[in-house]
């Protein structure tokens, strides 16, 4: 008898191959993908300050860890001594209501209104910098 093969096992040959290059190329394509870009400096997390009390003090402000410096006198005395640098202001007025804190900035006459909008920004940005448990609200006018 004459056997003939139907070329099967070539053909499973190649299917084989075939499907190892695609998986090769699968699982080249998920590897390259994986990585975000970064460096291994920039995927660390990020400490707190030394401080001197191991980054409790900076970790959560809204905890009062010192009851004679934490009250209302002593932060309004300290707004006023960030905001004594800052020049175009004539004039401050600080109220505490519970966690908002509002300070209203007297601007000198000069200025114009671009230039008290600048004010009241800078204003607020030192002071909501330097007073992170409260809501700051400021205003400014001449």
């Amino acid at each position: 008898m004459n056997k003939q093969t139907f070329g099967l096992s070539k053909r499973l040959g190649l299917f084989q191959v075939a499907a190892l290059l695609a998986c090769l190329f699968l699982l080249a394509m998920t590897l390259s993908s994986c990585g975000n870009g970064k460096s291994k400096q920039e995927n660390r997390l990020k400490t707190y300050g030394h401080d001197g009390y191991m980054g409790y003090s900076n970790s959560n402000p809204n905890l009062p860890n010192r009851y004679q410096y934490l009250n209302y006198n002593a932060d309004g005395k300290f707004i006023e001594q960030v905001l004594k640098p800052i020049s175009g202001i004539e004039h401050t007025q600080i109220y505490f209501n519970g966690t908002d804190l509002h300070v209203n900035v007297k601007a000198n006459k000069a200025l114009s209104d671009v230039q008290v909008e600048e004010l009241r920004a800078k204003a607020q940005s030192v002071v909501q910098y330097n007073m992170p448990r409260y809501k700051v609200h400021v205003e400014a006018k001449r």
